[in-house]
């Protein structure tokens, strides 16, 4: 029987899917993917599309409701993918045509090395603790 283990090998030397790996045109790309070591075989499902067939089957199945894009404000660089799907939405245009305009992601913003921790010591008093 083969082992989780070397499941994980064959995935990794094979070309996986990967979330944000800009595929499928997809706005929110998922990718389900399963492992079977009775039957050794692995099943991917870029859950992604099938959610847009769906919908195009069955809308009334499906709600979606705007709201302004957040800014990124994560340690690592925006994913393109990701730069890419806002941009889409805040331009109002195309996917395809968001690539083209989109220009350089977003990069990643340093968090404070230092966090600070209040603790209650008794009524209304609290003891700071810094970390870091």
């Amino acid at each position: 029987m083969i082992t989780l283990e070397q499941a994980t090998e064959i995935a990794e030397a094979r070309d996986a899917w990967s979330v944000q790996d800009d595929l499928c045109d997809c706005v929110y790309q998922r990718i389900g993917s399963w492992f079977n070591p009775y039957i050794g075989e692995f099943l991917e499902t870029r859950l992604c599309c099938v959610w847009a067939k769906f919908e195009a089957q069955w809308p009334e199945l499906f709600r979606r409701t705007k709201q302004e894009p957040a800014i990124w404000d994560g340690e690592a660089d925006m994913p393109v993918a990701v730069w890419h799907r806002q941009m889409s939405a805040h331009l109002g245009v195309p996917l395809e045509e968001a690539r083209t305009l989109a220009g350089s992601a977003p990069k990643g913003k340093a968090k404070p090395e230092k966090i600070s921790l209040y603790l209650p010591v008794g009524g209304d008093e609290y003891a700071e603790f810094v970390l870091g």
